[in-house]
């Protein structure tokens, strides 16, 4: 294959974004081992997530804007998955011997950097291989997601699992090393300048962040962008369950990370299925509705599994539901977002998601006495309130005053 083949410089792209966004997975997994191991109880481990997360979701808008704007843009991927490896390396060594202070400010270093690994860096993705069909792009870049969902925290449950010398220690140790892993990728990555790509003067940075008003003003980006934020803090209620979830139903808190994995091996066996098979008769958007319902539903059966064998088809059900839904919310914001404007929603909305994980791992942290059970029945209610407040503020065409229903791109 040529070395300036699409299908390679498409390759090496998902190779960046799938390590990089594995060890992204995995680090909330280990976080909450080290910790764990540690001292007995994730409430330390919920603060550190919490604190890089809120950085990362402040960051979302910065970041997008930033990387649409400097004529070199590679080099800020590579200072921020630089600045990520170090930040993991310094969680590895200072979980269980510094303060929680000092955990936090290495939690904001990785705040800073991460909203790059994720919608910053799908914002490369048209760039990097343009002659590739949008649909066939964006379809890989959404595999990555799953990928690294799948791998991210298997690996760093069977570090944990195998590690007997300083528990937890090698989980975050293998989080920094997928992190160094995607660095020495994306050296091999050819991401072309600004002036390659754009004709137009990058415009006054205020001006560039002016370009989010589309996320309101399209009624369709305004109701996904509502359910895949709000809902995605019953993802992190999800997410710190499952360590409790392994040590009550297994006795080894190794066994939760595991049963995540095993949903982002459902997720990604729901995107090869609806890349076979496309759902057409219902648009994009009406499908994040029906599907976070879905995903509500599920997370209330899983709060009642009597075993770790019974919670495997659950964990497996949630990833076929969820796998479609974030298709759609890609979908719909590709298909609203202007040129200008398209780095800073895809950045924007992943990180505004991030900010939203962290309130759904505080409350986990301060429902953690309560039991996993107590965090996944609260997980669902937060999902349920994400699709009742995504159509109270942007409701169905034909139902907001209109007397004409139409129907649009999203089948409404």
């Amino acid at each position: 294959m040529p070395a300036s083949s699409p299908g390679r410089r498409l390759a090496l792209y998902a190779a960046v974004a799938a390590l990089g966004r594995m060890a992204g997975s995995g680090l909330p997994s280990a976080i909450l081992l080290g910790v764990l191991a540690a001292s007995g109880t994730v409430g330390q481990g919920s603060v550190i997530i919490a604190t890089y997360t809120t950085i990362a979701a402040i960051m979302g808008p910065v970041s997008g804007a930033y990387v649409d704007r400097i004529e070199r843009p590679k080099r800020a991927y590579v200072a921020a998955l630089a600045s990520l490896c170090v930040s993991a390396a310094l969680l590895a060594t200072g979980i269980g011997r510094w303060p929680t202070g000092v955990l936090m400010v290495v939690a904001v270093l990785a705040g800073l950097s991460f909203p790059f690994v994720l919608g910053a860096w799908s914002a490369q993705l048209r760039r990097i291989a343009p002659e590739v069909e949008p649909a066939r792009a964006y379809s890989v870049d959404v595999g990555t997601y799953n990928i690294a969902d799948i791998a991210g925290p298997a690996i760093v449950g069977l570090a944990f699992i195998v590690d007997s010398a300083v528990p937890g220690a090698s989980s975050l140790e293998a989080v920094t090393a997928l992190f160094l892993v995607a660095l020495v990728a994306l050296l091999l990555v050819r991401v072309p300048p600004r002036s390659a790509t754009h004709v137009d003067l990058p415009q006054p940075f205020v001006r560039s962040l002016s370009a989010l008003s589309v996320m309101w003003t399209s009624l369709s980006l305004r109701r996904v962008t509502v359910i895949s934020v709000v809902g995605y803090a019953a993802i992190g209620c999800y997410v710190v369950s499952m360590p409790l979830l392994g040590l009550d139903l297994a006795g080894d808190a190794g066994y939760g990370p595991l049963v995540l994995a095993l949903t982002a091996c459902g997720a990604l066996v729901g995107s090869i299925l609806l890349a076979r098979r496309p759902i057409r008769r219902y648009g994009p958007g009406s499908l994040v509705v029906v599907l976070s319902c879905g995903m509500a539903l599920l997370y209330a059966v899983m709060a009642v599994a009597p075993s770790l064998i019974a919670a495997v088809p659950i964990a497996l059900a949630i990833g076929l539901v969820e796998a479609p839904a974030l298709s759609g919310v890609m979908q719909v914001r590709d298909r609203e977002s202007t040129p200008s404007s398209r780095a800073m929603v895809f950045s924007t909305g992943s990180s505004m998601k991030v900010g939203a994980f962290a309130v759904g791992s505080l409350i986990a942290g301060a429902l953690a006495g309560e039991g996993w059970r107590v965090i996944l029945v609260v997980g669902a209610a937060i999902q349920v309130v994400a699709v009742v407040l995504a159509l109270v503020l942007a409701p169905p065409r034909g139902r907001s005053g209109s007397s004409v229903t139409t129907v649009g791109a999203d089948g409404e």
